[in-house]
């Protein structure tokens, strides 16, 4: 007998995601588009995680669990429940974020209609540990420029404003061309490098229905990391073989833009404006490329 192929695929990177993983397993489970897999690869928990995981598996022969030996980073994961993957589409959730029963199918209905977008995603709203709602997204978030350059315009636009569009990430993207792109860098940032690649490749398009709810809770990993992370808990939070003893992230992820366009197919005076927009956004951040500078020696010196 011929096995049907999943035509979107759902990939769950978690560690010790006990308090929420059940949540986010549900609301796959509550889709109104039936035909889709979901891995999870776990990182290495030492909670319950795999345990709960595991039970959701044992009910469903869509769900697949799979475990690191050890936590090899986030960066690591997500690129690992790609690989593992083998939908059309393909989308990644967090344990401990929430959406709405018609995600995929509204996504996937923008998708299969239009080629010139890449990655379909709805509107962000932000809810409290409980669900409850925090604040909602305020800005049209689509990227639709007819060429490279002016969607990379753009993104660097968005990026400036707020970071809203950051979380564009966990919307539905043709596998076809995530391929085509670099993933996630095995450092920190390397999600905005993700995103400037998919926009170098096509448009990105915000459907006007708040079905993508981002949980902001004590424990989330971007709280953690703004509360006395250094530079290097950063980086291996990341890849967690990362042993450098000076890291300076945003000149590396300056680094790895300009490495993003160069590396495209865009003719000379494109990959130009494609660059100058990038440093215009960098140029904005100055200060967190002094601070770094300062930093980042220090932090290397009281490790010793």
């Amino acid at each position: 007998m011929a096995i049907e192929m999943p035509l979107v695929s759902i990939g769950l990177p978690v560690y010790n995601g006990e308090s929420f993983v059940a949540e986010a397993i549900q609301c796959v489970l509550a889709q109104t588009f039936s035909n889709w897999e979901l891995i999870i690869c776990d990182n290495g928990s030492t909670d319950r995680t795999v345990t709960i995981c595991r039970q959701f598996a044992d009910r469903d022969t869509r769900i697949r669990v799979y475990q690191n030996a050890r936590n090899m980073g986030v960066a690591f994961n997500f690129n690992e429940v790609f690989r593992l993957s083998r939908g059309q589409y393909f989308k990644w959730i967090a344990h401990d974020d929430l959406f709405a029963p018609e995600f995929v199918d509204v996504c996937l209905q923008v998708l299969e209609t239009d080629r010139h977008v890449v990655m379909a995603f709805p509107r962000i709203s932000y809810v409290d540990g409980s669900g409850r709602l925090l604040r909602r997204q305020v800005s049209d978030l689509s990227i639709l420029g007819p060429t490279a350059e002016s969607r990379v315009d753009r993104l660097t636009l968005l990026e400036r404003q707020s970071t809203d569009i950051f979380w564009s990430l966990y919307g539905l993207i043709r596998r076809d061309v995530l391929e085509q792109t670099g993933l996630h860098g095995l450092y920190g940032g390397s999600d905005q490098v993700l995103l400037l690649d998919l926009v170098l490749l096509g448009c990105l398009k915000q459907v006007e229905k708040d079905l993508f709810f981002r949980r902001e809770h004590p424990a989330a990993a971007s709280v953690r990391q703004g509360g006395g992370w250094t530079a290097k808990d950063r980086a291996r939070f990341a890849y967690s073989d990362d042993r450098r003893r000076l890291v300076f992230p945003y000149c590396r992820m300056l680094k790895e833009h300009l490495i993003c366009i160069l590396n495209s197919p865009l003719p000379f005076r494109a990959r130009l404006r494609c660059t100058t927009a990038v440093l215009k956004r960098f140029m904005a951040q100055w200060k967190y490329f002094a601070e770094e500078a300062i930093r980042s020696p220090l932090d290397a010196l009281q490790s010793q």
